[in-house]
């Protein structure tokens, strides 16, 4: 997404930087290996309860004192924690509430959010088109929305902004939603309309709607078996014709093959698979041709083409010669 124009942003409270390592004093292993299996922001409070201090940057928090040698910087699946050289740990916000963002993700959602997550970081997000007769309308719209958001209940920032893709413009708001309390999650959605009714309502929806497209499909599957079968009996004769040659399955020898097939609207129809071999080469090449009939696939004269490609796959049919 290529920026054009910031409308606003704004963020909560962050820490000031610090190059110093503010404790002096060796971390437990197991504190690091509690960071290492991902942790909360429930987790982060108690250990700074134990006297450890923990600074909250925009895109990163870092853990200060002596922590033992790290060997592993991946977490949930991407490399969310490093070591400095003073022996703190720094870790991405990426490794840090992710199950909560999860289930964050499915409430946002209902009010028109997409949860994105990759190596760069987390992201809730809402693009929309928009002409420039109603540009000031969507405008408004979304400043609303950055009313309802309370700052007070997590830690992370949001921006709203005009971007550009492929030289279509869009009007985007991201919400970063870096760490948040478990027991501010309910008043945080609530405020914005992300409500757990609203949830039941949509995920109702869904299933209504996927149990509608379920039965469509079976309707539909029903009624092209029908005219297959239709087509069948029309055609018994030339199954009958074509079930007197020998039936060969899986092959890609050299020859002449007739093949029952249906085409898109459910008619019966005989394909006719010519394989064979040019001199010099190694692999076969192939071309085919369909009819509506058996007589008419047995009439078929054999031709070779320049544009033939070479034959990889493996044909269960009749061999005609």
């Amino acid at each position: 997404m290529e920026l054009i124009e910031t409308i606003f942003t704004s963020e909560t409270k962050i820490d000031n930087k610090s190059i110093l390592n503010k404790l002096n004093k060796p971390i437990n292993q197991n504190i690091l290996d509690k960071i290492e299996s991902g942790i909360t922001l429930e987790d982060l409070e108690n250990i700074s309860l134990l006297g450890v201090p923990i600074l909250k940057y925009k895109t990163q928090i870092t853990i200060h004192g002596l922590f033992p040698e790290l060997h592993n910087n991946y977490i949930l699946g991407y490399k969310n924690i490093f070591q400095n050289k003073n022996k703190s740990i720094g870790v991405k916000y990426n490794a840090i509430d992710e199950e909560k963002r999860q289930r964050i993700a499915k409430r946002l959602q209902t009010i028109g959010f997409f949860y994105r997550r990759n190596s760069q970081g987390t992201e809730f997000n809402i693009m929309e088109t928009f002409k420039p007769e109603n540009f000031e309308t969507q405008k408004t719209k979304f400043i609303n929305l950055s009313k309802q958001i309370d700052q007070s209940l997590y830690f992370g920032h949001y921006c709203f902004y005009i971007g550009q893709i492929f030289g279509v413009k869009y009007l985007c708001f991201d919400l970063y939603i870096n760490a948040i309390y478990e027991k501010n999650i309910e008043l945080f959605l609530n405020k914005l309309g992300a409500t757990s009714e609203l949830l039941q309502i949509t995920e109702a929806k869904k299933q209504a709607s996927e149990l509608e497209y379920k039965l469509k499909c079976e309707a539909d599957r029903r009624k092209e078996e029908a005219k297959r079968q239709e087509s069948k009996d029309k055609k018994a004769d030339d199954l009958k014709l074509l079930e007197s040659f020998e039936r060969v399955e899986k092959t890609d020898k050299p020859g002449l093959y007739i093949c029952r097939t249906f085409d898109y609207n459910n008619e019966l129809i005989f394909k006719v698979v010519y394989i064979y071999m040019i001199k010099g080469k190694q692999k076969p090449r192939w071309n085919k041709t369909e009819y509506l009939t058996m007589n008419e696939a047995l009439k078929h004269k054999i031709t070779e083409h320049w544009s033939d490609s070479i034959y990889s796959g493996k044909l269960t049919g009749y061999k005609i010669k």
